[in-house]
């Protein structure tokens, strides 16, 4: 396994070196069920981020550590000022942070490009539930359960507003 933590500080170091200013990182945590993204930061009401790695990304030995600090990274931008989403301020420090230390930073990484081409992601999943707007046929499909799985009753459709969801199990 690699070591996270000299990987988390070695990006933000290189981070720092270049003049980029990252916000509060409160908690960084190795996500064991990840089948579908390498990394994820959730900014709480505080203005505080808590950032989580797949394990994939930390086990793998076919996935190297250059790999792994292109998703540390990656998370870590997503902590500067006006950088939530992949525009504007986050699409420069990426650029920034690829110019400098020829990293491939990008709003989406596969597997193959990882290293990992047979990775397991989301998308091999079986549909589990369909659901039809009963307003104006509008179907939408889910892999796992979720708070719309569970409550779809109270959601509005995308497409007409109408609160008119029928349930079919897959």
């Amino acid at each position: 396994m690699k070591d996270f933590n000299r990987l988390i500080t070695e990006s933000m170091n290189e981070i720092t070196h270049v003049g980029i200013k990252p916000g509060n990182i409160t908690s960084w945590t190795i996500n064991k069920r990840a089948k579908s993204r390498w990394g994820l930061c959730k900014q709480n009401p505080d203005k505080t981020f808590e950032i989580q790695i797949a394990e994939a990304l930390l086990t793998d030995d076919r996935i190297t550590e250059k790999s792994c600090k292109e998703t540390i990274i990656h998370e870590i931008l997503h902590t500067c000022k006006n950088c939530m989403k992949h525009t504007g301020q986050w699409k420069y420090y990426a650029e920034v942070m690829n110019q400098v230390y020829g990293y491939n930073i990008k709003r989406v990484t596969t597997g193959i490009e990882k290293g990992v081409e047979d990775y397991k992601s989301n998308s091999s999943m079986a549909i589990k539930y369909i659901f039809t707007c009963g307003n104006c046929g509008a179907t939408i499909y889910r892999k796992r359960d979720s708070q719309f799985t569970r409550n779809y009753r109270k959601y509005g459709c995308g497409r007409c507003g109408a609160v008119a969801w029928q349930k079919k199990m897959a």
